[in-house]
């Protein structure tokens, strides 16, 4: 399961020669539609858990040779907000072993819609196992009277090696009080089936509402 959003995007990066590009002009253009479905014993979002049980999750992608991709997540359940769906589109590619990925999406709920919806604007950087993914709050934080600015963002410093992965994320919240650091490690036993620990490692004291007790989560995510 993704913490989240990331690894759906990074499922979305595309291996495009960047370099030369310009001088190189293909002749024909093909697009590649996939699909993935995933269970996961709980929705785990950036170091926070959003469900008591487990969940069921999918989601479709439309991926161009020439880097550009757009696609549709969803989940069957994300705390009191009923089923979410997300949606989204960018830009991805690679420069020799730097990769990268640029774009946008949209958070959706089934429950009090005009108020639980907001966006993100996000880029991914990649290198020899490294990774670097910030999340940019833009827009407004639902509509109608009550909306206000969205001002958060997040940050996640990751690294991976064979099986093994770790990812240190901040989120930056408007409201001080709620910033907080979370540490994860994950071990893929199995293509898709994947063991996270995930731990709150430094946050305000003012933040009482936030669960910082270790966490565990198994999922198993394939592709079609």
């Amino acid at each position: 399961m993704k913490s989240k959003y990331v690894s759906a995007m990074k499922k979305s990066l595309l291996a495009v020669a960047v370099a030369g590009a310009a001088s190189v002009v293909p002749t024909t253009a093909t697009a590649e539609v996939s699909a993935n479905l995933g269970i996961a014993s709980q929705y785990l979002w950036r170091g926070q858990t959003l469900t008591s049980g487990g969940v069921v999750f999918g989601g479709l992608d439309y991926e161009h040779d020439s880097g550009f991709y757009a696609g549709f997540w969803t989940s069957s359940e994300a705390e009191d907000l009923g089923i979410e769906y997300d949606l989204y589109g960018g830009y991805a590619g690679e420069i020799g072993d730097l990769s990268f990925d640029i774009g946008y999406v949209s958070y959706w709920y089934t429950v009090d819609p005009g108020e639980n919806i907001f966006q993100e604007a996000y880029l991914s950087l990649g290198y020899m196992g490294f990774g670097l993914d910030a999340f940019f709050g833009v827009g407004d934080l639902g509509w109608g009277d009550g909306k206000e600015k969205n001002k958060d963002n997040y940050y996640v410093l990751s690294y991976g090696y064979e099986q093994f992965g770790i990812a240190v994320g901040y989120f930056d919240t408007d409201d001080s009080d709620g910033q907080y650091t979370h540490l994860d490690l994950s071990y893929e036993a199995l293509p898709g089936l994947v063991f996270t620990a995930s731990q709150i490692v430094d946050k305000k004291d003012a933040n009482t509402d936030l669960n910082d007790n270790l966490t565990f989560m198994v999922s198993y995510e394939f592709s079609f």
